[in-house]
C-alpha cells in the first residue's frame, strides 16, 4: 500500500496538465486511435488545460484586490481563512487516499461490466472530490473506514449523476461521448435542473431571453462579450473605489478573460474529440449496442460565453452574500476559482440564459457558504492532521473553503455522525 501511495503521490505531483494528457494518450492508443492521433490529442489536451488554468488564475488574480476592497467597504469582519483549492493537498495526504482510488476504479469497472453505468472513469484527478470528503470524515471520526466509505459514496453518486446528465452536457457543449464526474459538474447540474423546473413555472421570469447571442442581438456592440467584461470591470472599479488606473486595467483584464477563455476550451475540445470517437468505434466493434462515455475534466463545461459572463457578475455578488448572510464566517476569495466550474455545470439546463444562471448561482452560493462555514472546524482539524498551515493553526487560525468544504452531502454525513456521538 505504501508503494502505491508513493506512486500516486509521484504521478499526481505532475499536475493535471501532465497526467491528464498521459492518461488520454494511453486510452486513445488502447481504443485504436493510432500513435499520431493519440499524441496530437494528448498534447492539445495539455495545451488547452494549461491555457485554461492560466486564464482562470488570471481572472481570480485580477478580481481579488477589488473583491477584498469591496469586502472592506462593506465592513466585513469575517475571520475564518478561505484556503480555496488548498484543500486538495489534504485530500491526497490522508491515510486512506489509495484505498479510495482503488475502490472507485474497481467499482466503476464492475458497474461498466454489469451495464449499470455508461461512464468510464478515467478522470483520475477529480477523484480528489471524494478524497476530501473522505478525509473530512476521517478528521471528524478518527476512523479510516468511515472516511473511505463516505468518499466512495460521493464518488459512486457522482458516477450515476454523470450518466444522468451526460446527454444534456453533450448536447449543450457540442461534444459526443463525454460525461463529467466531478461534483462541480454533477451537483450543480442537478441543482440547476431543479431550479429551472421552478423558474419555468413562473410567468415573466421564464420568458426572459438572455443568452449571449440574444444579448448581443439586442444591445449590439454593448452585447459583445469583450464590451460586457470591460463594463463590468469599470462598474466594479468605481463601486469599490479602485482608482482610475486600476479600474482601466481591470476593465481590459476582464474583457480579455471573456474573449480568451472560449478559445482555450476549443483547443481542449479538439483534443477530446478524437479520443471519444476512437472509444465509440471501439465499443461498436467489440460490444455492439453498448454506449460508453469518457469522463473528462469539468473544464470542458466552460466553453459557452454565458459561463464567464455570469462568473464575473458572481464575483462581487458572492462577497456581498458572505458579508450580509447571517452564519457566514469567511470571505470567499481563494474559493472564487470554483465559480467557473460550478456555473459551467448549470448552463446546460439554463441553456446559457445569463439571468436564469445568475439566479441559480446565487441560490447555490448562499447554502454552500453556510455549509462551509459550519464545517470550518473540521476543515481546520484536517489541515492540522495532514500537516498543513501548522503555524497559523497554532496561533488560532481557522480554515474553510467552498469546493467540497461546502458540500451538502458532506454536511449530511457530519450530522449523521453527530447522532452516533462523533
Amino acid at each position: 500500500m505504501e508503494v502505491l501511495q508513493s506512486f500516486f503521490d509521484w504521478f499526481f505531483s505532475f499536475g493535471s496538465t501532465v497526467f491528464v494528457p498521459v492518461i488520454m494518450f494511453i486510452l486513445c492508443l488502447i481504443f485504436g486511435g493510432g500513435f499520431s492521433k493519440s499524441l496530437r490529442s494528448a498534447l492539445l489536451m495539455g495545451i488547452g488545460l494549461t491555457g485554461l488554468n492560466m486564464i482562470t488564475d488570471f481572472s481570480v488574480q485580477a478580481i481579488t484586490p477589488v473583491v477584498e476592497l469591496l469586502g472592506e467597504n462593506l465592513g466585513s469582519n469575517l475571520t475564518v481563512i478561505d484556503i480555496g483549492y488548498g484543500n486538495v493537498s489534504a485530500a491526497w495526504s490522508w491515510p486512506g487516499a489509495v484505498i479510495v482510488i482503488i475502490g472507485i476504479l474497481t467499482i466503476n469497472l464492475l458497474l461498466v461490466v454489469l451495464k449499470l453505468t455508461k461512464t468510464l472513469w478515467v478522470d483520475m484527478w477529480n477523484i480528489w472530490h471524494g478524497e476530501f470528503v473522505a478525509a473530512m470524515m476521517w478528521a471528524l471520526t478518527g476512523n479510516i473506514v468511515i472516511g473511505v466509505v463516505s468518499g466512495l459514496a460521493l464518488l459512486v453518486l457522482n458516477n450515476k449523476l454523470a450518466d444522468y446528465h451526460a446527454k444534456k452536457i453533450q448536447e449543450f457543449n457540442g461534444l459526443d461521448g463525454i460525461s463529467v464526474v466531478a461534483t462541480s459538474g454533477t451537483f450543480t447540474a442537478s441543482w440547476a435542473q431543479f431550479w429551472m423546473w421552478v423558474i419555468n413555472k413562473i410567468p415573466g421570469l421564464r420568458d426572459v431571453q438572455a443568452s449571449s447571442d440574444q444579448i448581443k442581438k439586442k444591445f449590439g456592440i454593448f452585447g459583445e462579450m469583450s464590451v460586457i467584461g470591460a463594463l463590468v470591470g469599470i462598474v466594479l472599479g468605481i463601486v469599490s473605489g479602485y482608482g482610475l488606473v486600476n479600474t482601466a486595467q481591470l476593465a481590459i483584464k476582464l474583457a480579455s478573460v471573456l474573449v480568451i477563455l472560449p478559445k482555450m476550451l476549443s483547443i481542449i475540445a479538439e483534443g477530446i474529440i478524437p479520443i471519444s470517437n476512437s472509444l465509440s468505434k471501439f465499443m461498436k466493434a467489440k460490444f455492439p449496442g453498448r454506449e460508453l462515455y469518457v469522463a473528462v475534466d469539468p473544464a470542458i463545461l466552460l466553453g459557452d460565453p454565458s459561463v464567464m459572463s455570469t462568473v464575473i457578475l458572481m464575483y462581487p455578488i458572492s462577497i456581498v452574500i458572505a458579508v450580509i448572510v447571517p452564519g457566514c464566517s469567511f470571505l470567499p476569495v481563494a474559493s472564487l476559482a470554483c465559480l467557473p466550474y460550478w456555473i459551467g455545470g448549470m448552463v446546460p439546463y439554463t441553456k446559457g440564459n445569463i439571468v436564469h444562471t445568475l439566479i441559480i448561482a446565487i441560490l447555490w452560493v448562499i447554502p454552500t457558504t453556510l455549509v462551509a462555514s459550519s464545517l470550518a472546524y473540521i476543515c481546520t482539524d484536517l489541515c492540522s492532521m495532514t500537516g498543513l498551515f501548522a503555524d497559523q493553526i497554532a496561533n488560532g487560525a481557522m480554515f474553510a473553503n467552498w469546493e467540497e468544504g461546502g458540500n451538502f452531502l458532506l454536511w449530511i454525513f457530519v450530522q449523521i455522525s453527530h447522532l452516533f456521538g462523533f
